[in-house]
């Protein structure tokens, strides 16, 4: 969705270059249409990266609900310990574990494997 808007951004600003194609110079044709690219390959490399921070949450989420252990900074994280809470993607200790009362771990920190 992101995409599309940033399309119709770049698809604006050459319809203005084209409409107003006496007003700027060549030179400033050109830098407008760098910059573009430039932040086109930003937006690009973005959302790249936000698919695959998104793929690794839904990989741990997953494995953790199939009882496997991640390993999240200094601890072991199963769900037979904690309880994962979806709204922030962390996790935090189910009735069972005393030791860790009050304790949150962000999803961020951890991984699947050591």
């Amino acid at each position: 969705m992101q995409l599309l808007l940033v399309l119709a951004v770049v698809f604006l600003v050459v319809f203005g270059i084209y409409a107003k194609k006496s007003t700027f110079s060549k030179k400033a044709k050109v830098g407008l249409v760098l910059a573009l690219a430039i932040f086109i390959l930003f937006a690009w490399m973005y959302e790249a990266n936000i698919a695959h921070q998104s793929e690794q949450n839904r990989l741990m989420i997953s494995a953790f609900k199939q009882g496997k252990t991640l390993y999240c900074t200094d601890k072991e994280i199963s769900s037979a310990t904690f309880v994962f809470v979806s709204g922030t993607l962390s996790f935090i200790p189910n009735d069972k574990n005393k030791n860790d009362k009050g304790i949150v771990i962000d999803m961020s920190t951890c991984k699947l494997e050591r």
